[in-house]
């Protein structure tokens, strides 16, 4: 169950492509709604006689302009969803100030719209969506634009079909809990996706014997029956948990050859971090799947502390402000 979800908006209608998916998600859990927005003084620019100072009348302006859209936007919504809606308006660096909103505010899930950019040869996404799934405690639902989930009764889930990639990993368990937490048990159905890599020296959930190459008869059985158990352990819960074991040259074209094939809603992953919070990068394989996956991604760092932090006011110095509360 949901308490509290946020969306960080930009005043751009790509941005507010998340807000239907978000809307859903708040009704399901009857949770609050949050819809943040930062605001950035302009700085200085240059002019016909050299650079020009920074313009406070021009920051002002902004910043009003800025609250008047947050404002449209609450009026936009039906009477049911500005009952429960929050915004907030925050001033500074717009990675930090959201962070900071996410665990003062103890937010349990950011919805969000992205978009890959530079192509396969880039290994991050930049931007906002980059920052938040590197430094939010609080798992990461990317929404594509033009894919979002089919418009459905309201007690009906709002992702149908959830993959669960998995390789044996610590944070796997509890990644499969945010999961489950934000989909929902009724109406749902997750798969355990296990890709063996013909390559694989060896597989956490089952060693291969002696002499057996990766990916053999033998060792992809095992490996089934390993995931059957845990599918079996979570069906005990009242879930439906199919698993699936496949082989492929490479992990990520596993998961994503995978998920086009099967018509997938969502893909649930864990990230890795490395050399450190300011150095964080996505694993290899959440990287690809991060910018190749044509679907709904929610992403957790396991890195990060995920306990919900006390709710504090905001930072009148930041001025920030809620347009409407419960």
């Amino acid at each position: 169950m949901l308490h509290r979800i946020m969306v960080p908006l930009d005043g751009s209608t790509f941005a507010e492509a998340a807000l239907p998916t978000a809307l859903r998600l708040a009704r399901r859990h009857a949770t609050s709604l949050h819809l943040v927005r930062v605001h950035q003084s302009p700085g200085p620019v240059g002019g016909p006689v050299g650079p020009s100072t920074y313009d406070p009348v021009l920051d002002q302006d902004l910043h009003r302009e800025g609250r008047r859209y947050l404002d449209a936007l609450l009026g936009r919504l039906d009477a049911e969803d500005r009952a429960r809606a929050v915004t907030a308006y925050l001033r500074g660096p717009v990675i930090e100030r959201l962070t900071e909103y996410v665990r003062h505010q103890a937010i349990e899930l950011v919805v969000m719209t992205t978009h890959a950019r530079g192509g396969v040869s880039r290994a991050w996404l930049g931007g906002v969506a980059d920052g938040l799934v590197r430094r939010s405690p609080a798992p990461v639902l990317l929404i594509r634009p033009g894919r979002e989930p089919a418009a459905t009764p309201a007690a009906a889930p709002v992702f149908r079909r959830v993959l669960l990639p998995v390789d044996g990993g610590p944070a796997e368990e509890r990644m499969i809990e945010h999961a489950v937490a934000i989909t929902g048990p009724a109406g749902v159905e997750y798969t355990l996706l296990r890709v063996v890599t013909t390559g694989e020296p060896s597989v956490r959930a089952a060693l291969p014997r002696r002499g057996e190459d990766p990916g053999s008869r033998v060792q992809r059985a095992t490996v089934q029956a390993t995931l059957d158990a845990r599918a079996e352990a979570l069906g005990a819960r009242g879930l439906v948990v199919r698993s699936q074991v496949v082989v492929d040259d490479d992990a990520a074209d596993g998961i994503l050859r995978y998920a086009a094939a099967n018509d997938f809603d969502l893909v649930s992953m864990a990230t890795r971090s490395r050399g450190g919070i300011e150095r964080l990068i996505l694993g290899s394989v959440a990287d690809r799947v991060l910018r190749q996956a044509g679907v709904a991604l929610l992403l957790w760092n396991p890195g990060l502390s995920s306990a919900p932090a006390l709710v504090e006011a905001p930072d009148s110095s930041e001025e920030a402000g809620e347009s409407a509360r419960m």
